[in-house]
């Protein structure tokens, strides 16, 4: 078993985009594509893609000596992401009136859920670990590497989000010493997809 950058030549981007998907909120999924298959192949085109917030440069793989994916984690220092990078990246896989949608919709997700977050941060954006492979320590292993990556950066907090529901995931970042920082309820179309926001001091 490795942690290791993403390769697209050799580790699968479906698989990767697969688990992206189950660990988004249902809000972003319904943006991204009328349905599960459109929203994944969506992500995928995005990793593939590069230079986005689910670009390859920003993920990180765990895998097996066949290079199959057990886990992933997407993570970055939040500064490196801006809104027209996004824009760009979107507008290369969605409709002109599906863009404006996304355009319109994440401004009011990160309106109610990113304002906790900072330039500066390093961002856990998703941690997944596959069904079959689960309960084999790897979410533990993701985390462990993910801090080393926030180690080496100029970062002095690392940043998480977790649905209040999420509570083996909970668990887990409270045991590596996480802190949560506010508890975001939703309301309106973002209904049942409440989250606490968490920080860790590096």
């Amino acid at each position: 078993m490795k942690f290791e950058p993403l390769n697209i030549e050799k580790h699968d981007p479906k698989k990767v985009s697969e688990l992206i998907y189950e660990t988004e909120l249902r809000t972003f999924r319904s943006l991204i594509g009328k349905d599960e298959s459109e929203a994944i192949k969506n992500i995928e085109s995005l990793i593939c893609m590069g230079n986005n917030l689910f670009g390859n440069e920003n993920i990180h793989v765990v895998s097996d000596n066949d290079n199959e994916v057990l886990g992933i984690l997407v993570s970055f220092k939040v500064d490196d992401i801006t809104l027209w990078k996004e824009l760009k990246a979107y507008s290369k896989i969605l409709n002109f009136f599906d863009l404006l949608k996304y355009l319109f919709k994440e401004t009011l997700v990160d309106g109610m859920f990113t304002d906790s977050f900072a330039p500066g941060d390093y961002y856990l954006c998703n941690v997944a670990v596959d069904h079959s492979y689960r309960g084999q320590g790897i979410g533990k292993y993701i985390m462990e590497n993910a801090l080393e990556l926030a180690d080496g950066t100029t970062c002095e907090r690392v940043v998480l989000r977790v649905t209040l529901k999420n509570e083996k995931a909970l668990k887990l970042y409270k045991r590596f010493g996480f802190k949560v920082t506010s508890k975001n309820i939703a309301g309106g179309f973002l209904k049942d997809e409440n989250t606490y926001d968490m920080e860790l001091l590096i």
